[in-house]
This record gives C-alpha cells, sequence and structure tokens, in this order.
C-alpha cells in the first residue's frame, strides 16, 4: 500500500497521516504500553537512528541556528532561541515516527540580593522541544509541527502544541522545571498518540486520530526563552513497514 504524496497536499498545513492508514500502522507495527513510560526505548519498539553528546567546540553541521544564540561549552550544547535539526529522520522515502530524548537544565539560577539572606526565588525559563517540523524555510518550527512545553510560560504550565494549536496542557503540574536540576526529557509522536515525559514519568499524553508526519515534516529542535543547555541527545524512529512509501 502505499500513501499519498505529502507534497501534493494543497495548502501549507502540516502533512497528517490518516485515519486508516494510521490503523493499519498500529496492527502493523509492534506496541509498548501507552500510559506508562517503557523502561527504555527499545523495549517501546523504537530504533535509536541518531545521537549527539556534544563532545566537540563547534554546534556542526547537524544543527541549524533559526534565531537566538547557541553554542557548544563544556560538552554541552547550550543557548536560547530556536535550534532545528539540518536534516530530517528517518531521512528515507520510508514514513516513520519519532522520538526525542534529551538531558537539560535550565541556565535560570536563584540570587542572593541580600547578604546573609537566602536566595530570591526565580521563574525558571522554559525548555521546549520539536518533533516533525518543517525545515527552517518553511516557517516558524514551533507551528509546522508538535510543540512540547516543559515549564511554559516561565514555569507554571506544561503543554502539547499540535501546528500552532493547543492539544494537551496541564496548568498546576506536579513536575517543573527545578533551577540547577538536569531533568530527563522525552517526547513522542508515538503511532497516534504524543506524549512527554520528564524524569520518568508521563506528564501529558494525547491520542490522536491523525498525526503529522510525512517527508519534510521530520525536523527535530528546541526553543528556550532563557539559557538552557541540552546533552546526550538522541533521536528513535518507528518506521512504518515496507511498502507504505510516499512514492
Amino acid at each position: 500500500m502505499k500513501l499519498q504524496n505529502p507534497k501534493t497536499l494543497q495548502g501549507k498545513h502540516p502533512v497528517v497521516l490518516a485515519s486508516a492508514i494510521l490503523a493499519l500502522a498500529l496492527i502493523l507495527s509492534s506496541t509498548a504500553g501507552r500510559a506508562e513510560s517503557p523502561q527504555s526505548a527499545e523495549d517501546a519498539g523504537w530504533t535509536l537512528i541518531f545521537s549527539d553528546d556534544f563532545d566537540r567546540n563547534e554546534i556542526g553541521p547537524d544543527w541549524v541556528v533559526v534565531d537566538g544564540d547557541w553554542v557548544i561549552k563544556d560538552h554541552s550544547l547550550g543557548g536560547s532561541g530556536t535550534l532545528l535539526s539540518a536534516k530530517g529522520f528517518p531521512g528515507d522515502s520510508l514514513l516513520g515516527f519519532l522520538r526525542l530524548e534529551f538531558e537539560a537544565t535550565t541556565g535560570v539560577q536563584p540570587v542572593s540580593l541580600l547578604p546573609n539572606r537566602p536566595p530570591a526565588e526565580v521563574s525558571a525559563g522554559e525548555i521546549n522541544s520539536i518533533l516533525n517540523a518543517e525545515p527552517q524555510d518553511a516557517g516558524d518550527p514551533k507551528k509546522t509541527g508538535y510543540f512540547f512545553q516543559f515549564g511554559g510560560g516561565l514555569n507554571p504550565a506544561n503543554q502539547i502544541q499540535k501546528a500552532g494549536v493547543q492539544i494537551a496542557s496541564d496548568s498546576t503540574p506536579e513536575n517543573r522545571i527545578v533551577p540547577s536540576q538536569t531533568h530527563h526529557v522525552v517526547v513522542e509522536n508515538d503511532k497516534g498518540t504524543v506524549r512527554m515525559v520528564i524524569d520518568g514519568k508521563v506528564v501529558l499524553e494525547e491520542t490522536e486520530s491523525d498525526s503529522i508526519l510525512g517527508e519534510g515534516y521530520d525536523r527535530v529542535g528546541f526553543h528556550f526563552s532563557t539559557g538552557s543547555k541540552i546533552d546526550n541527545l538522541k533521536v528513535y524512529v518507528k518506521k512504518l513497514p515496507n511498502g507504505l512509501d510516499t512514492d
């Protein structure tokens, strides 16, 4: 069976995987638990396709700075603004669902304003990630794919947006950004379910009737409103079975 080529669809709306094809993918692909975070990506059927430990001095050809300032320092990627992968995943004619996993630490720290007084509380910056975005020249990556906000609005909320429209949110989350703490973040577009997992706990999950998917809607990235750093990044895919292509 073949899928409609994404480039033939009208307008600039994100490519969606039709419900019938999505259902077929669910049948033909192996599945793992949805309500809880799996022990490992591999156990859940994901295949590692790209990793980056930022053990170098330059950002390098794998990443495109859309806006803001980004640098490699002390074996971590740090900065603020928007950063996007230079290529799409899985990077061939087959379609694939995406999982992005990384460690992140906000650069916002409490500051002591008076001698011998405890540091004042601060609003931690957002740690936001992007899946299934179009390339940089197609528009704002936060609005062409899935946008996952951990600590949105300077920490009071978590949410997921799809093509710029909110599809899941929690305005009183238990899981919040903690200054100086390294958080383990996983975001997934997983065969009809999008989810955000923070420090091993599923904090947001939404089941969809269709998914953003397709060649050209395959970049991953980040958006930080204040300086933060990233390390131990991994990108996983679940390819649709052979024969389900876009030709």
